[in-house]
């Protein structure tokens, strides 16, 4: 499009504009529109060709772009500026709309045109009846225009925006406003206030932070604003603290104490709520008057007067508009002054209910003073408000300002708890429920039954009475108080123990005290079901979390069901909560007053049976016998529909969900392990089962799926609860009914088809005695099918695995008809190249095979074997270890259950097992399958020992190529392997040919050299060689002689072998190194304490090996040896102390305490000698019950001077949280966390003169590493531990460290984004320099993989950034949200940040 012909078509659309005809108006703004959306799209082209080019140039011919010339472009913003006041509703939108597309397209002299025109027109009073429009156009503008023109955009409308607030404001008006009068000049004035002030919102929320003209009138902005929360109009009042809230974020800390302090100045005039409250409030008044009243007046800087009238109300929402949105940047000061203040409107002896046999009246709605002016109605509206409000506020206060809130947490518990039952217009008939006793909270649950009875009787009451209930808003002030309590069990998620056993006042006028566990199960007989629920999911939370701390070791659940009332404390202080005895009682009873309730709402009891599936995991689940009855009675109601199809078809979406929900309580009571299954049994087959398998018939796929993972639990529950014959055919037979039709049909949601194949697998595994062979055959029928068809075979094979498995321990489970089409399935399956589905196969495969019977009694096809063999000989290979593991089982199972397949073995596995055991990468399950198989070989008799010994030796021969440790280690131990399962002539034989060939090699050739020694240790250590005569002696011998070797590899190769050989004779071969460890240093004794560790490492692998009589023998060795010089030798001593200290922990830790505080000239590395073998035995699972006591000691190792000490012991602190975090979540407070936060902040740099230059060495960098790895640990293993806020400062200066602290620190910071946000939002501020410094570093002439790590540098900054900015109130921040904007829009940058979203 030419310049000319695209001017041409504009002016066109531009006089279409003005035709008198809507319609034809209509058509041309909207083509108007498209054109320019075109125009701004060719643009953006254009301008990423010439970015990639290189090229300036603005346009060319050959993108087809024209730029609209500026006479044009103001002929079109004029046209869609009148089109705003158009007649038509239509087109005055379609202008809107054009706006946004327009602002992006002209250049900046027409938008600040726009901004003016559109703000003049928002602001004249004349202009009323489009105001609207005007208002929607510069909101637009304010949320489209680009980003570059902020400032400018800005700067033209913040101090008219401000000019017209205060010119309009009907609180500066002479008088005629704060009558209330209503004329049209004053509703006029409000909306031109309200236009503005939503306006100012969005431009605060989009260049708050970046525009310098928007911060030079930050205190104006916070004056008029401040004054409008004292305007008459309550939609002003409200739309001002909503300013307020975004203002807050962007303003300085200066300016925000000051915003507080003057909210709560006025506030603070206040003279509360109740008798209680304004009680409260003259106490803190005549305080504040005796301290000297006028001493604030000094800081009443801001809009005093404006404020003098402002509405309680207002200020009190604004404040927690403000804590909800800047919470993290109060201070203790502001907490401390605001909490006392919202206690004076919600004190909680003002809560009151109907049966309160005090209730006045005049406590609810206030002296009749304070109602001057006010109707009734309107001032228990106004209480309301206030008391929701404030609620509100601690809320937010809990959620934003945990730290800081602790100190009042106490009182806004009580508050809370006190106001949960306010409802002053109703009486639940109950008199006594303030005990704070478990006891009560059965009663209550009686009682509450007895309520709901009543209220049930009522259900057809007069009209009058129901109007009155609906008029009742207290329910709004008690979901604030629940609200509040939420989040104090969210912010206790941790720890919640207080919740259980601290107890509260919480009815007025009592001596009786309830905890917050009780008084939630107390109220679950509330009357507003939005509350009620609430309620409900709190108490589940505070359940959950109880489990979860539980799990963690931060307090105990009782596993008995009778303790002692006072028994609230362990013996360690850990806390113990009994759920047991009676609150799991009342718990279930107050739910299933939920899930009978008549009245009660399908929210209510999904709350119910969510909490009730929450209960299951604690100890005791739900109950007993008549808790369990009467939950599956409830259950069944839920479930029974009716049998009417109409009926059926009818059912709401939400009864369906309940019925879903109702299936999985169930489900998970079966499978939970926490209840006697025979009770579990006794009312599953009367009450529920019946429905259950019905279930299976419904039409909606989630139900019948979990109907069918029920029904799937039901054998193994009949096998636990001892049921009879006559009670097993009859379930087997209506599992069987139900079941079938569900596998038979190939039409179904392939969820219904898998659970459907997994509830047949259950049947068939633990219930087939109880099934005909005709149903029996029915099953293995639709099984094959099923495995045959390629979207079930996966859930098939599965299927058939559980059968096989319950088939090898059940003789009278015959699959012998499936056996022969299952195994050629399978074997056909292995040649997929899905290694999933290979895998599956594999595994059913070894499990069907041991199916079969050795004496060969199931008619097999000849050639099935053959083939099975081959193929599984095709995939032992080493580039799927896994994968060869399977292989090597399945074949070495079918040599078990058929030993004449061994000539098919050898044939088809053992080539590819031999060109397996040279494998360097062969380890772990894929070699112990190896020589399981290789042993099977030699016992079956598929191949002669000295034939299979032969062929393992020449897979050493390698035409002189070296071979590495892995391999000839590897081979070692197959050639011992199957010597031990030898006779014993061949042993004696076999070993005697070994210490011949050792002798003859020596060192010039060393790799079989190396390759024998293994070998007569591997066979050592499974035959004891002190039983053949001479052998022990001879072979001590040249162990020795290895030991002066001129050979490092044939050195370690005999002190290895040593070692393991001692573990099959300890009288022959221990004294001897023992007695050689005495008398050599060196070299030589670090190879001997290598062998008595290996002799150590491989005694704790054998079962029931006892070695407390070598322990005296060995101990004083190793104790001698902690002062050793050589840190090789020392960390052997280490290991072997640690390995003893797992095998008898009571006679080496004494040892190890006493050297960890014994002085001696060698002290730091007798230290450093305990430390590392303390994190050797805990890395070994030492018994935790056994180690703990001695931890206060080990962990004093942290306050040595010695750095290697220090390090040594930051380790084992990290060794103890990953693998044991109950050893220290206790001592982290007092003993670890003060160190590790010390730690990671130390810098020992010191410069080293290398002559030419000098090199800087930070000693204190290891320290570093290992205190944030611990933390890194802590984050997954037990985050309750930490103190995160004082973390914090640590986190800011390790994002300033070297490259690998910063990347350290990054994965820390991004972990905590997810677990603890909040204290990362109150720091933001502190990570913009360093991560600023590191998004920008500088690749210099960095090259290769040196600028690929500095690329990847700057990637995790850039991680670490994304992820705060996605925190809920990080971008309130003002400095980190600028630091994100202009890291956004860095050109730079843009690569960096594609790629990081390209990694999610």
């Amino acid at each position: 499009m030419s310049r000319g012909s695209g001017s041409s078509n504009y002016n066109e659309l531009l006089k279409k504009t003005e035709h008198y005809d809507k319609d034809e108006r209509y058509m041309a703004i909207s083509d108007l529109c498209e054109a320019l959306k075109r125009n701004a799209a060719q643009a953006n082209s254009s301008a990423e060709a010439a970015a990639t080019t290189g090229s300036n140039a603005s346009a060319s011919p050959s993108t087809g772009y024209s730029q609209i010339d500026s006479q044009t472009e103001r002929r079109i913003c004029s046209a869609v500026l009148s089109l705003l006041d158009d007649s038509s509703n239509d087109v005055q939108t379609v202008a809107v709309k054009t706006l946004s597309v327009l602002l992006i397209t002209v250049q900046e002299e027409q938008v600040v045109e726009i901004a003016d025109r559109l703000c003049t027109l928002v602001l004249d009073q004349s202009k009323s009846d489009l105001r609207d429009v005007y208002a929607i156009g510069l909101k637009t503008l304010v949320e489209t225009v680009p980003s570059t023109m902020g400032n400018i955009v800005s700067h033209r409308l913040i101090n008219r925006l401000i000019d017209g607030i205060h010119t309009n404001s009907t609180t500066s008006s002479s008088g005629k406003s704060a009558s209330g009068s209503s004329s049209s000049e004053d509703k006029n004035m409000e909306e031109i206030v309200l236009a503005c002030l939503n306006v100012l919102t969005d431009l605060l929320t989009r260049f708050g932070s970046s525009s310098n003209s928007i911060t030079l009138q930050h205190e104006p902005l916070l004056n008029v604003t401040l004054s409008q929360l004292a305007s008459p109009r309550p939609v002003v009042r409200k739309r001002a603290g909503t300013t307020i809230g975004v203002l807050a974020t962007v303003i300085s800390d200066t300016l925000l104490h000051r915003l507080v302090e003057r909210i709560l100045d006025q506030v603070d005039r206040s003279e509360g709520i109740g008798k209680s409250g304004k009680k409260r409030a003259r106490k803190a008044h005549s305080s504040s008057g005796k301290d000297g009243g006028d001493s604030g007046k000094g800081s009443r800087t801001l809009a005093s007067s404006d404020l003098r009238e402002a509405d309680t109300r207002s200020l009190i929402r604004t404040m927690c508009t403000v804590s909800g949105t800047v919470g993290h940047r109060l201070n203790q000061g502001h907490i401390d002054r605001i909490v006392p203040i919202f206690l004076r409107f919600c004190d909680p002896e003002d809560a009151v209910t109907g049966d309160d046999e005090d209730y006045d009246s005049d406590e609810v709605m206030g002296d009749a003073d304070d109602m001057a002016g006010m109707s009734e109605e309107a001032a228990a509206a106004m209480q309301i408000e206030l008391r929701e409000s404030c609620f509100a506020g601690f809320e937010s206060f809990v959620i934003r300002c945990p730290a800081l809130i602790q100190p009042h947490l106490d009182q806004i518990i009580h508050s809370s708890l006190a106001y949960m039952r306010f409802d002053p217009n109703y009486q639940y008939g109950d008199e006594d429920d303030g005990n704070g006793d478990d006891d009560a909270i059965e009663e209550d649950a009686e009682e509450s039954e007895e309520f709901e009875e009543e209220e049930e009787e009522d259900e057809y009451s007069d009209d009058d009475d129901m109007s009155d209930e609906e008029d009742d808003e207290n329910w709004k002030v008690r979901r604030g108080a629940i609200r509040t309590l939420t989040s104090v069990v969210e912010a206790t998620r941790h720890d919640p123990s207080k919740l259980w056993i601290a107890e509260y006042a919480w009815r007025k006028s009592s001596d009786k005290k309830a905890t917050v566990a009780s008084a939630l199960v107390n109220r679950f007989k509330e009357r507003e079901e939005n509350c009620r629920v609430d309620i409900i999911e709190c108490f589940s939370r505070l359940l959950s979390y109880t489990v979860s701390a539980a799990s963690s070791d931060v307090l105990v659940l009782a596993s008995s069901s009778s303790m002692e009332d006072d028994a609230l404390l362990g013996s360690s202080g850990t806390v113990v909560v009994d759920l047991r005895s009676n609150v799991s009682s009342a718990i279930v009873k107050a739910s299933e007053k939920q899930l009978s309730a008549k009245k009660g709402g399908e929210r209510s009891k999904s709350s119910a049976i969510a909490l009730l599936s929450t209960l299951c995991l604690a100890p005791g689940g739900i109950g007993g016998s008549d808790q369990i009855t009467s939950v599956f009675t409830h259950v069944n109601s839920i479930l029974n529909v009716g049998d009417d199809a109409k009926l059926r078809k009818h059912v709401s979406a939400n009864s369906k969900s309940l019925k879903l929900e109702a299936l999985c309580l169930v489900r998970i009571m079966l499978s939970c392990k926490k209840h006697d299954a025979t009770h579990i049994k006794n009312a599953l087959l009367p009450i529920l089962l019946p429905e259950i398998c019905k279930c299976v018939q419904e039409d909606w796929y989630k139900v019948i799926s979990e109907a069918l993972r029920v029904l799937m639990e039901v054998p193994h529950l009949m096998v636990l609860g001892s049921a009879t014959k006559s009670e097993m055919d009859e379930v087997a037979n209506s599992l069987y009914v139900a079941i079938e039709p569900r596998l038979a049909i190939s039409d179904l949601d392939q969820e219904i088809k898998e659970c459907a194949l997994q509830a047949s697998a259950s049947l068939l595994s633990v219930l087939h005695a109880s099934l005909s062979t005709e149903q029996k055959n029915r099953i293995f029928e639709l099984l094959l099918e099923r495995l045959k068809n390629e979207t079930t075979r996966i859930a098939a094979i599965k299927t058939l695995s559980k059968i096989g498995d319950a088939a090898q321990s059940n003789e009278d489970l015959d699959l012998s008809p499936i056996m022969n089409e299952t195994l050629g399935q399978l074997a056909t399956l292995l040649r997929q190249q899905s290694r999933g589905l290979k895998q599956t196969s594999l595994e059913c495969l070894d499990r069907m095979v041991l199916c079969l019977s050795s004496d060969g009694d199931v008619d097999m096809n000849d050639g099935l074997f053959d083939s099975v063999l081959k193929d599984l000989g095709d995939i032992i290979a080493d580039t799927d270890l896994h994968i060869c593991h399977l292989s090597l089982s399945a074949s070495n199972s079918i040599m078990k259950a058929r030993p004449s397949t061994g000539s098919l073995v050898k044939t088809h596995i053992l080539p590819a097992a031999l060109t397996l055991s040279k494998s360097p990468l062969l380890q772990d399950p894929a070699l112990s399958s190896l020589l399981v198989l290789l042993e099977e070989m030699i016992t079956s008799k598929a191949i002669t020992f000295d034939k299979l010994r032969d062929l393992l030796v020449e897979q050493m021969d390698t035409n002189g190529t070296k071979i590495s440790k892995r391999v000839i280690s590897n081979l070692a131990e197959c050639i011992a392997t199957v010597a031990a399962v030898a006779t014993l002539a061949k042993q004696k034989t076999f070993i005697k040919s070994t210490i011949s060939a050792i002798t003859k090699s020596g060192d010039g050739n060393a790799q079989t050299t190396q390759l024998n020694l293994l070998v007569s240790g591997d066979f050592g250590r499974k035959v004891d060689l002190s039983s053949m005569p001479g052998v022990a002696d001879s072979i001590q011998q040249i162990y020795n002689q290895s030991f002066d070797s001129s050979n490092e590899d044939i050195k370690h190769a005999a002190a290895l072998a040593l070692g393991r050989a001692t573990v099959g004779a300890i009288d022959a071969f221990l004294p001897g190194i023992l007695t050689a460890l005495e008398e050599s240093s060196g070299k030589k004794q670090y190879l001997l304490l290598s062998s008595l560790r290996e002799f150590i490492h491989c005694y704790r692998e054998m079962e029931g090996g006892n070695l407390s009589s070598s322990i005296p023998l060995i101990l004083p060795h190793l104790e001698k040896n902690c002062e050793n010089d050589a840190e090789g030798v020392r960390s052997m001593v280490a290991e072997c102390l640690g390995s003893l200290a797992c095998l008898e922990p009571k006679t080496i830790l004494p040892v190890l305490e006493k050297l960890a505080t014994k002085e001696t000239p060698k002290k730091a590395i007798v230290r450093w000698t305990v430390g590392s073998a303390v994190k050797f035995a805990i890395g070994g699972h030492i018994s935790s019950t056994e180690l703990a006591p001695f931890m206060p000691t080990f962990l004093g190792l942290l306050k040595e001077d010695d750095l290697a000490v220090k390090n040594i012991a930051l380790l084992m602190v990290y060794s103890a949280v990953k693998n044991t975090p109950a050893l220290v979540v206790g001592l982290m407070k007092e003993q670890i966390l003060p160190q590790i936060y010390e730690l990671a902040q130390l810098n020992m740099e010191r410069k080293i003169d290398l002559g030419p230059f000098k090199h800087t060495v930070d000693d204190a960098l290891p320290l570093r590493k290992a205190a944030l790895s611990i933390v890194a640990t802590c984050l997954e293993k037990c985050p309750s531990s930490l103190d995160i806020p004082a973390f914090m400062p640590v986190v800011a200066k390790a994002l300033a460290d070297v490259e690998d602290i910063q990347l350290q620190t990054h994965g820390i910071v991004i972990t905590m984004c997810s677990r603890h946000p909040i204290p990362l939002v109150g720091a933001a501020d502190s990570f913009v320099a360093p991560l600023e410094k590191t998004v920008n570093k500088k690749k210099g002439t960095k090259t290769g993989t040196d600028l690929e790590r500095v690329y990847e540098w700057i990637k995790s900054g850039l991680r670490v950034m994304i992820a705060i900015s996605k925190l809920d109130g990080a971008m309130t921040s003002r400095k980190f949200a600028d630091f994100v904007e202009h890291i956004n829009n860095s050109s730079k940058h843009q690569s960096f940040l594609n790629a990081v979203e390209n990694e999610r």
